[in-house]
């Protein structure tokens, strides 16, 4: 929280007769908002700042021989300001004007109808004629901008906000302004699609109707949209947005204006169009049983009294030992919650929700909030950054690097990102690249490596330095489940617990034939876990296995039984972000006619079993103890976490890192058709000198072989910043077994097809 303005930085004004402090420096379109008066905008934005382009700002400062742009004039001490007036409503009408000039009246057709700001200022502040008689320039009507927008030339006003977003927020400088006067128009730089991680904004951003999202268009007017809003769980940041809603199907999401703390008024665009999945035909929509080696439907009593009997087979023979559930990151809180107590009631104390790479979620009593990432003076990431695993806290990084921060990553096999950064190869170096004034140091960790995390929380530590600690997670609530218990060593509020095995030892002992039933919510660690091969060998060795899931994923598939479980949008909670927020999380619209939700599950196994629930309102007061309670006695980069992962680094060839990337993936993502153009291309990325040494050019394409399984038909791509010795695999994960190609750890290269390049005159 802010700390109150001296009396030495506040400026007295008077705007429309209403007298008032601000700060030194505020612009005095911000101003007028402290007294209720809109002053109308275009090129403006609170969040990207002055632009002084279109003038519609327009106000009146006694003493001024002109009128002065709002947007672009700061407070004065003793200014009196006019909002209204004769001056200023002939000004707006002269800007209005010619704004309208070229802009074709298609408002009854253009998606922004009805929410578009020309509309809106035109009835207020635009004349009923016009002194213009030449016709209107035509330009073209449908720009294929890039994956996710089509753009509209007509409509576009040049505000430029979609430009400035791309440069000043973005950092991507991918969008600019070209032609001059009445040929004005938006485009790409080099004529290339337009895309990267948050295109969706500009659509937000657009006053008019000149660039509109490819999933909504021509889908719907906003009068005719019911809005929910509730927290993002694509990834661990927990954007707020907006979900609208029309005859049962949701079309859009939005981000949400004043959500500073969280999302900084932003979406990445995984949170913004992964929403299609909803109304997928491929999702389950009744319990399935594995009868003779095919799945047939059944009635929810029955698969509750299937299940129930599993567990009490192993309790009637004193094993709970024998008993195991995986509560993934899907989960809400309160649903983690009943389902760690659910088991702990029964005596069981095998639970995780780690069911991929990464080993740990809390960051111990050193995380920092989102707003003072940004304030760092230093940022060092170990392991995988958040440029994919969390693309809006990506954006606090940017911030923090425009204002002066320096950027250090240790190690790091990504692609260089689009901002001034520094490559060390140890945690030794990158203490040594922060510079000695800085106090502030933010740490970045994806949560995988306990021994590298520590190394480096302890040598920036000696530093003497101020450390904020964050970890990105692969799941949506990995924090929030770790704080409810789903681990197996901690119950909720992070108290110590009995210990139990962790998903790797479950699988361990799984193969053993020691575990006759296991329950996996939302997680798919055929897919996500480091050994994919290791993971199904052991699940198909389980006589009993649950799952609940929206589709027939990888490790559904290898189920006993089956259960439909409720969406994101269609379930109300609360979630833990990666700073430790609470967030609630509010049903957008029900969920199809024979689908729960996983609390819902969890109570009817609960009953068939006899076990009494706690009421709602018991629930409630634990989760908002245990999401509250500071994680005491846990360090960031905790010995207890590591348990009994698989780290394998042997054979000859390449190190192969399997890299995150926003779009790759199952479940919601493979079960979304209008994200096809978003997932990346399967790319296999080396090092200069290794490419030299093995022949490889950019563009080529080539397999990769480990003793587990091969992975083919990669596009090569060349990095400088990739240590020798290393291959970067990005974007292969859809459809194929990375995962399991990457516990041998190392891996050759065959076949490679060189791409057909073109000859040098």
């Amino acid at each position: 929280m802010s700390s109150a303005p001296a009396t030495s930085d506040l400026v007295s004004l008077t705007i429309d007769g209403v007298p008032l402090q601000v700060r030194k420096g505020t612009l005095l379109v911000e101003a007028a908002k402290m007294v209720k008066q809109e002053i109308p905008v275009y090129c403006y934005h609170t969040k990207l700042g002055p632009a002084g382009l279109c003038r519609v700002c327009l106000v009146e400062v006694e003493g001024m021989p002109k009128l002065q742009i709002g947007c672009n004039t700061p407070v004065g001490e003793g200014m009196i300001v006019r909002t209204r007036g004769e001056s200023v409503e002939k000004g707006r009408a002269m800007v209005l004007e010619l704004l309208l000039v070229n802009h074709p009246l298609d408002c009854p057709i253009c998606d922004k109808g009805g929410e578009c700001d020309l509309q809106d200022y035109a009835m207020a502040y635009g004349r009923g004629s016009s002194d213009l008689a030449d016709p209107k320039t035509s330009k073209p009507k449908a720009v294929d901008l890039g994956p996710t927008i089509v753009l509209d030339e007509e409509r576009c006003v040049v505000c430029q906000r979609c430009v400035r977003f791309d440069d000043l927020i973005a950092g991507e400088r991918q969008l600019v302004l070209k032609d001059r006067g009445h040929r004005d128009m938006i485009a790409t730089a080099t004529g290339e699609p337009y895309r990267h991680n948050f295109t969706g904004n500009v659509t937000e951003l657009c006053p008019v109707g000149a660039l509109t999202s490819k999933t909504y268009r021509f889908k719907s007017r906003p009068w005719d949209l019911r809005r929910t809003e509730t927290s993002c769980t694509q990834c661990s940041v927990g954007c707020r947005m907006n979900v609208d809603v029309r005859h049962g199907n949701v079309l859009r999401t939005m981000s949400v204006e004043g959500d500073d703390a969280v999302s900084d008024w932003w979406l990445c665009d995984r949170g913004r169009y992964n929403v299609g999945y909803i109304d997928s035909a491929e999702r389950i929509k009744q319990p399935l049983l594995r009868r003779d080696g095919a799945f047939v439907q059944i009635g929810w009593d029955d698969a509750f009294a299937l299940w129930a009997k599993a567990i009490r087979s192993a309790l009637d023979a004193g094993a709970p030992e024998r008993l195991g559930a995986i509560g993934g990151g899907r989960l809400t809180n309160e649903e983690a919650y009943l389902l760690a107590r659910t088991m702990r009631s029964l005596g069981v104390k095998n639970l995780d929700w780690r069911a991929g790479r990464q080993r740990q979620a809390t960051p111990g009593s050193s995380g920092g909030t989102l707003l003072d990432l940004e304030r760092a003076g230093a940022i060092v990431t170990i392991g995988e950054s958040s440029a994919q695993l969390a693309p809006v806290m990506d954006l606090r990084v940017r911030k923090a690097v425009r204002h002066g921060a320096r950027l250090i990553r240790v190690a790091s096999h990504e692609a260089p990102p689009p901002m001034p950064c520094h490559d060390v190869a140890d945690v030794a170096a990158a203490a040594a690249a922060i510079p000695a004034n800085v106090t502030r140091v933010a740490l970045l960790w994806d949560g995988v490596d306990i021994a590298l995390a520590r190394a480096a929380f302890a040598a920036l530590e000696r530093e003497g330095r101020t450390l904020l600690t964050y970890i990105s997670s692969e799941q949506g609530n990995a924090r929030g489940a770790e704080a409810m218990g789903m681990l197996p060593f901690a119950g909720p509020g992070y108290h110590v617990a009995d210990a139990g095995l962790d998903f790797d030892a479950l699988c361990d002992a799984a193969r053993s034939g020691k575990i006759e039933a296991l329950a996996i919510f939302g997680a798919n660690p055929v897919r996500n876990a480091v050994d994919g091969a290791r993971i199904r060998g052991a699940l198909q060795a389980i006589p009993f296995l649950v799952v609940t899931e929206l589709f027939m994923t990888e490790t559904a598939q290898l189920a006993s039984l089956v259960l439909p479980a409720a969406g994101a949008f269609e379930k109300s909670g609360s979630i833990v972000n990666l700073a430790g927020d609470v967030l609630p999380t509010a049903a957008a619209l029900a969920p199809p006619d024979g689908v729960l939700g996983d609390f819902e599950i969890v109570a009817g196994l609960a009953r068939a079993l006899e076990i009494e629930l706690p009421d709602t309102e018991e629930i409630e007061r634990a989760t908002i103890a245990a999401a509250a309670a500071l994680p005491v006695g846990i360090a960031f980069g905790d010995d207890r976490f590591v348990g009994a992962a698989k780290r394998e680094r042997s054979g000859e060839g390449l190190q192969l890192h399997v890299l995150h990337h926003a779009f790759d993936g199952g479940g919601t993502l493979a079960n979304d058709e209008r994200l096809a153009a978003l997932r990346p291309v399967p790319t296999a990325a080396f090092a200069l000198s290794d490419a030299d040494r093995l022949g490889i050019r950019t563009g080529d394409i080539v397999d990769l072989v480990g003793p587990n399984g091969s992975i083919g038909d990669l596009c090569a791509e060349l990095r400088d910043s990739l240590a020798v010795g290393n291959v970067a695999l990005v974007g292969a994960r859809f459809g194929s077994t990375a995962n399991g190609v990457a516990a041998a750890a190392k891996v050759r290269v065959e076949n490679i097809r060189h791409a057909d390049l073109p000859v040098e005159a």
